[in-house]
């Protein structure tokens, strides 16, 4: 990492409880990076020639380990990978649906519809590329019907 310089300062660094940063693990050894080579210290280690993409908290710990310290490290970590193209299209995707999921429960057969427009399709015949579904709750009877346009008045004639 020859990118990264260090800077030469009287004081002794400081953690969040303002007691000198001897008690912390890896604290005699940190360095402080000057200010603008922090993120080339940072995009090395995270996409350099031995980088894997790795996410924020352990990409800040690697950092530790190289030797380097600054107050704001973790959170110049989760910057840096959320800006990464690479990361952000090869992380897990969340699987999780925006709200619970709740049943729609119905007393009796076709007192509950669920009724929706899907298309459009490829053109088939007499221009039709629109479907209009409608579907009990309770049976799961399913009702298609085809249609060229969507108005008022063919989904009127459909209910």
């Amino acid at each position: 990492m020859k990118s990264c310089q260090t800077q030469n300062t009287s004081r002794p660094l400081l953690g969040a409880s303002r007691h000198p940063l001897q008690e912390v693990l890896y604290a005699p050894l940190a360095k402080m990076p000057v200010y603008r080579r922090r993120s080339p210290c940072l995009q090395e280690i995270h996409s350099g020639c031995c980088g894997a993409h790795t996410g924020m908290r352990t990409l800040a710990n690697k950092v530790l380990r190289a030797g380097y310290f600054w107050p704001i490290m973790k959170q110049d970590a989760k910057h840096l990978v959320s800006r990464c193209e690479r990361c952000q299209k090869h992380s897990p995707l969340i699987h999780q649906p925006a709200e619970p999921l709740t049943i729609m429960l119905s007393p009796c057969p076709f007192t509950h519809w669920g009724i929706d427009i899907v298309g459009s399709f490829p053109i088939a015949s007499d221009q039709r590329k629109f479907l209009l579904v409608a579907i009990d709750y309770f049976t799961k009877c399913v009702e298609p019907e085809p249609l060229a346009c969507i108005t008022e008045g063919e989904v009127m004639k459909f209910i």
